[in-house]
């Protein structure tokens, strides 16, 4: 059974970013590609045993626990920070997309 995933309005904020970014720099075929690829790579974090693939990060302590992690996509160009809810259980509820990053962009 796979766990919703959602998306923060500033995680869409971020995807509408990188959309308007690829723009600037690539084909409107491209962009679509790469946008299908960001939503798909988070959607399959809701897939049993690929919630906790990426990377534990610290700064999130409660209280509430949270449990923040960061999953490296599309050879390293971007970068999910997500959620998952509730923290450290065996089967969460939900995964939350926080943020979604282009590394090539000043942040």
């Amino acid at each position: 059974m796979s766990v919703r995933v959602e998306l923060t309005n500033r995680a869409a904020s971020d995807i509408a970013a990188i959309r308007d970014f690829l723009k600037l720099l690539t084909s409107a075929e491209r962009t679509t590609l790469v946008i299908r690829a960001l939503l798909g790579t988070a959607k399959k974090l809701g897939t049993p045993g690929e919630h906790r693939i990426g990377e534990a990060l610290d700064g999130y302590d409660g209280p509430p626990a949270r449990e923040v992690h960061k999953n490296v996509v599309l050879v390293g160009t971007y970068e999910h920070y997500y959620e998952i809810i509730p923290a450290y259980a065996a089967k969460p509820d939900r995964i939350v997309i926080l943020r979604v990053w282009d590394t090539r962009q000043d942040r």
